[in-house]
C-alpha cells in the first residue's frame, strides 16, 4: 500500500508488490481521516484502514475477504442493481465468481487499481460511521488503461464483540 497526501486529497492505492519495492521502503500508515476529532479519530482510522482492506478484496476479486467484512445483510443501490435495493451478499458473489474466458498466453497479468480520492468519516455515536469518498478504479480494458470514477458511500456498523462490519453502500458512476 502507498499513501501520498497533498493539500487536498488523500490517495491510497494498492499497487504491485514490484512497483512498491522500487516506490517505497516501508508501507506508511495511513493520514487520520478528515472531520474526525478525539476518540472518533481512532474509530475513523479503523475504518478507513476496513475500507481499504475492502477495496483491496474487491480489486483482487478475494469473495472470501469481501464476505468476512461484510453482514450477512449488506444492503447496496448500485449500478448493477438498476435501481433496487439489494440485501444480502449472493448478488456480490455473483460477481466475484462469474467465469470470464482465459487469457491468452502472452497477455500481461490482470492490474485493478482502486483510489479512494478525498476520503471521509463521520463517526456517528461509537457503533456507527460513514465513509464517503470518489472512487477511481484504474484497469486495462482490450489493452488500453481505463479509469472509471464512482461516489461511494459505504456505512459500517460495530457490533458487540468490537468489530467493525460494512452493512450498507451506494455508489454512482460520474459519466
Amino acid at each position: 500500500m502507498q499513501v501520498r497526501i497533498t493539500k487536498r486529497q488523500t490517495y491510497i492505492t494498492v499497487i504491485p508488490r514490484v512497483v512498491r519495492r522500487l516506490t517505497c521502503s516501508r508501507t506508511p500508515a495511513l493520514p487520520p481521516p478528515r472531520s474526525a476529532v478525539g476518540t472518533d479519530k481512532m474509530a475513523a482510522q479503523d475504518v478507513l484502514e476496513l475500507n481499504h482492506k475492502l477495496l483491496a478484496a474487491i480489486g483482487a476479486g478475494d469473495y472470501a475477504t469481501y464476505a468476512s467484512m461484510c453482514d450477512p445483510s449488506l444492503t447496496c443501490f448500485e449500478p448493477e442493481a438498476v435501481g433496487h435495493l439489494v440485501e444480502g451478499l449472493d448478488f456480490h458473489k455473483y460477481y466475484f465468481t462469474m467465469p470470464s474466458p482465459p487469457p491468452a498466453p502472452d497477455a500481461p497479468k490482470p492490474h485493478v487499481l482502486n483510489t479512494m480520492a478525498s476520503p471521509h468519516v463521520r463517526v456517528i455515536g461509537d457503533k456507527c460511521a460513514v465513509v464517503s469518498y470518489i472512487r477511481l478504479t484504474q484497469k486495462m480494458v482490450a489493452g488500453a488503461p481505463v479509469t472509471v470514477q464512482a461516489e461511494e458511500t459505504r456505512v459500517w456498523e460495530k457490533k458487540d464483540d468490537g468489530r467493525w462490519v460494512h452493512v450498507h453502500m451506494h455508489r454512482s458512476l460520474i459519466k
